[in-house]
């Protein structure tokens, strides 16, 4: 019974790791692929335990260890990925900006600054409709930064393009985005 439940949890992860990697669609909220990380965890944690005589167990267990040992030495970059995508550690900021639309800043690594994401909500699931760096943003005063904003404003939508406003407490930015492609269109 118990591997069973192990197996769909598998397919569970490995279909969510897919549908992000190909389609950039995941599980509705930023803690849904979170705790679906930590229940496979937990899973072959007791997998390990409930079959601990048998080789295979052993050899999964051996594999873990040596994967999670391995991402630490290209200077921790693959493990400290690991860390921010599968803890709350990764998201700087999280807004609901309206009943079809959420952003988030995120950061998934110490060598690149955090981005904006913007997600439509679409039932259990969700899709990233676009992505901005620091890079797109055509602003070159230093307090202008994504990962600077205090608040993230919902102004307007058209069905090609959605406007945000980043608030710094100063001078804000107002970002309108061509949904399509994801790039920005204007900037204010």
């Amino acid at each position: 019974m118990i591997l069973k439940i192990y197996l769909v949890l598998s397919l569970l992860l490995a279909a969510d790791i897919a549908a992000y990697v190909f389609y950039k669609i995941s599980l509705r909220g930023y803690y849904a692929d979170i705790i679906l990380f930590w229940l496979w965890i937990s899973g072959s944690i007791a997998i390990v335990i409930a079959f601990w005589k048998k080789l295979w167990a052993k050899l999964f267990l051996g594999t873990m260890i040596s994967g999670l040992i391995l991402s630490m030495l290209p200077m921790g970059l693959p493990f400290y990925f690991l860390v921010f995508a599968t803890t709350p550690a990764g998201l700087w900021m999280s807004k609901d900006l309206s009943k079809d639309y959420r952003a988030q800043i995120v950061s998934y690594s110490v060598m690149v600054p955090p981005w904006l994401q913007v997600i439509q909500k679409t039932g259990p699931f969700e899709k990233e409709i676009l992505q901005c760096r620091d890079s797109q943003l055509q602003n070159d005063q230093m307090e202008v930064r994504i990962r600077n904003s205090k608040d993230i404003i919902f102004e307007k939508e058209t069905d090609s393009t959605i406007t945000l406003t980043l608030f710094y407490g100063g001078p804000n930015t107002i970002l309108t985005f061509d949904k399509a492609t994801g790039k920005i269109l204007d900037q204010q």
